[in-house]
């Protein structure tokens, strides 16, 4: 018994000895099938960095203050692998965010001719149907396909504003300077993307389509030859 758990231990510890090695072969392995995954790495680190000067600096700090935060998220969900894709999901967000801000402050306008009591329910009912109806539109195929993240971004804006506009009097400031950085954070993702390296989603599509074209012309090719 105790040569059979000693057997395991050192299979157990060869194995574990073996791992960051064979962790490394397989990173540098990924990076060397598409030398572009290592590309946009950088430039995501790059991004990263960039966007972190809004905290980092004390002039940039003082002007945008804490809501700096929302051009790092918007960074890191934003940026994609393919300049198409970061185009269209900076589009997205964008449209999102400003189609919720308008409607977040119609929805604000209207509530403060309301009263204390009144500004609440109607504030409670509002968030109810805009919320419904846009998780309804969600399921919507063409909407599922080309504008499910910017419905996501619609909601979560709305609500953010919509709700938080009850117990905050600078409601206005706030959202000005959210959308400021917002903005920020999609410009710096479509610099990184459009411009430093670019890729393009097409360069994928003709390889894949000549890939299996020689893959066809080999079998063919074999065919004949039987």
């Amino acid at each position: 018994m105790m040569e059979t758990w000693r057997k395991k231990g050192g299979s157990a510890w060869e194995r574990t000895k073996r791992a960051p090695g064979l962790a490394c072969r397989k990173m540098w392995q990924v990076g060397k099938d598409d030398p572009r995954r290592a590309i946009h790495a950088v430039k995501v680190g790059l991004a990263l960095t960039l966007v972190s000067m809004l905290y980092l600096l004390e002039p940039l700090f003082e002007g945008i203050g804490q809501n700096a935060i929302w051009a790092v998220m918007t960074v890191v969900v934003v940026l994609e692998f393919t300049a198409g894709a970061t185009l269209c999901k900076g589009l997205n967000r964008g449209l999102g965010t400003i189609m919720a801000g308008s409607l977040a402050f119609l929805i604000e306008f209207v509530a403060e001719e309301t009263g204390q009591v009144g500004r609440a329910i109607f504030i409670g009912c509002a968030v109810f149907v805009i919320g419904a109806a846009a998780t309804y539109l969600r399921f919507l195929p063409y909407v599922k396909k080309n504008y499910d993240y910017g419905v996501v971004i619609f909601l979560l804006t709305f609500n953010l504003i919509t709700v938080s506009s009850f117990r905050v009097s600078n409601v206005m400031k706030i959202a000005h300077e959210r959308l400021i950085t917002i903005a920020i954070g999609c410009g710096i993702c479509l610099f990184m993307s459009l411009l430093v390296f670019p890729i393009w989603s097409g360069q994928d599509l003709h390889n894949s389509t000549v890939n299996k074209l020689q893959g066809l012309a080999k079998s063919i090719e074999g065919n004949v030859l039987m």
